[in-house]
């Protein structure tokens, strides 16, 4: 099965599973994590890999409406249930497209956000300098994904993850594997200054357990 089919698979059920696995903090992690962004009045975002649309629901609330929002996915199923959650924000539009090879001209977007979406992507550092592409110079790109704890957070973290996450079902097997290779928030912040972003910045949640990393471009 391919990462797009198992997206495909969950998406009915994708928002109550993100609650039980984020034990109910998924979305005021989500809150925080967007306001360290400083969006202007009329302000251009993309919210990638946006899933069922809570990062692009999230900009539209807390923003006032006052932002343009594209967010994209690449499971069709998944931007069904994102646009009829997101029927009454008239200033997000959904599109299927490939991160990897985004449909956007260079220099697009004032904000480029991805949230849980980085570990699901072929090619790590490709899609960071796809991300930078289609950010404006003085433009932000920012990812929120899980991060790696440390001392006896990373051990309840870790049997969370591998021993109680994964009785969810056999898509859910596949989010503890793609944990153990995803880089630390010091080596993702790493991956962004490559990528040539300035003033990388890391921000820890819940112990450390979730991680933003902010560049400015």
């Amino acid at each position: 099965m391919t990462i797009r089919e198992m997206f495909d698979n969950i998406a009915h059920k994708y928002d109550f599973l993100n609650t039980l696995i984020s034990l109910g903090l998924h979305k005021s992690i989500k809150k925080r994590a967007l306001k360290k962004i400083p969006l202007k009045k009329g302000a251009k975002v993309l919210d990638l890999c946006t899933g069922t649309g809570d990062i692009a629901i999230l900009l539209s609330e807390m923003f006032s409406k006052n932002i343009e929002i594209t967010a994209v996915d690449f499971s069709e199923n998944m931007l069904k249930i994102a646009a009829k959650k997101a029927l009454k924000y008239k200033n997000i539009m959904f599109m299927q497209a490939d991160v990897m090879s985004l449909p956007f001209a260079d220099d697009t977007f004032d904000a480029v956000f991805i949230s849980f979406g980085l570990r699901n992507l072929p090619e790590l550092k490709k899609a960071v300098m796809e991300m930078k592409r289609v950010t404006r110079p003085g433009g932000y790109a920012v990812n929120l994904d899980t991060g790696k704890p440390e001392g006896i957070i990373a051990k309840v973290f870790r049997f969370y993850f591998f021993k109680i996450v994964p009785l969810l079902g056999d898509a859910y097997k596949y989010l503890p594997e793609s944990t153990i290779n995803f880089p630390s928030q010091e080596g993702l912040a790493g991956i962004f200054r490559e990528a040539g972003f300035r003033e990388v910045k890391n921000y820890n949640y819940a112990f450390g357990a979730i991680a933003q990393q902010v560049g400015l471009k």
